[in-house]
């Protein structure tokens, strides 16, 4: 029994060239959490509008009075861009996974949501430092059952070029981080590593 899921991946061929597609475990307390969370995040947010419309709709003058104003627009402006992030992770920890594709002399490397959002890197073949296999110990603090493991290897692949930094595939087990890291070389052109 896997108390810590790896991750899979899978080699597509397109029109445009080989494509790498990383899928992300479904992770239910945490997607569970986050949209309880976000009903939470949208009630403070209609809550702190509603206020500053009020207040911009009652003001009689005077700058003291402004101080209350000028907090919540603060406050609504940090509100609002921490749960534009909670919104992407919770899209992406419901059904994400990460794309790779070779695009001209690039490497695209995006994280696609379950709505098609996504978010990326792009890498300059040229310049790329050589691509490593990353291993990474899991200790799990008290087995569940007599014989369970104690700690688990997973990997990822670190991609370094142009002053830019990715970890790719984080959480595949080790088989499986050697065998994309092999594709990634071979098929995508990847600087081998030493």
């Amino acid at each position: 029994m896997n108390l810590i899921k790896p991750r899979a991946w899978k080699l597509e061929e397109t029109s445009a060239g080989p494509r790498v597609v990383i899928s992300v475990p479904g992770v239910w307390p945490v997607s569970v959490f986050l949209g309880l969370w976000l009903c939470g995040w949208a009630a403070g947010e209609v809550a702190a509008a509603r206020a500053l419309w009020g207040f911009i709709q009652s003001w009689q003058g005077g700058w003291v009075s402004l101080f209350p104003a000028a907090f919540l627009v603060v406050w609504l402006a940090g509100w609002t861009a921490g749960g534009i992030f909670a919104w992407g992770f919770f899209l992406f920890s419901l059904r994400g996974r990460e794309v790779v594709t070779l695009e001209g002399a690039e490497l695209r490397v995006r994280l696609e949501t379950v709505l098609g959002l996504s978010w990326g890197r792009r890498f300059r073949l040229q310049g790329m430092a050589p691509a490593k296999l990353v291993l990474t110990e899991v200790s799990l603090k008290k087995p569940s059952f007599p014989g369970a493991p104690s700690a688990a290897s997973l990997s990822h692949i670190a991609i370094e070029g142009g002053g830019k930094k990715w970890k790719l595939g984080a959480g595949l087990d080790e088989a499986a981080g050697r065998e994309l890291l092999h594709v990634m070389v071979s098929r995508f052109g990847l600087p081998p590593s030493v």
